[in-house]
């Protein structure tokens, strides 16, 4: 298993980059998390709940972890969500994850 941390912050898709690669899933967790549910047309369902930013940090965190975890199982089913953390500078919220991606 590969580990990383990942950010929402400052996201660049890499179109050469190959989808299945290790560095590819780890994209595919930066475009999620980078994503807000329902902006996506005929996949409404990926991507963070907007909902969840206006809570308290204690809150947020905690729902986050929760959400992403099931994002993951949906749509990147080898990566697997180890920590959840988040910061909040000037009214906008960055999500860290430390997630592994399994080997194939």
């Amino acid at each position: 298993m590969v580990i990383s941390t990942i950010s929402n912050k400052d996201f660049k898709y890499n179109y050469l980059i190959h989808p299945n690669s290790i560095e590819g899933i780890f994209q595919q967790c930066k475009l999620l998390l980078s994503t807000t549910r329902g902006t996506v047309p005929l996949e409404r369902d990926f991507g963070i709940d907007s909902k969840a930013v206006d809570k308290p940090s204690n809150i947020l965190t905690a729902g986050l972890k929760v959400d992403i975890q099931q994002q993951f199982k949906k749509f990147i089913p080898r990566a697997t969500l180890l920590e959840v953390k988040t910061t909040s500078k000037n009214g906008a919220v960055e999500i860290h994850v430390t997630i592994g991606v399994k080997d194939e």
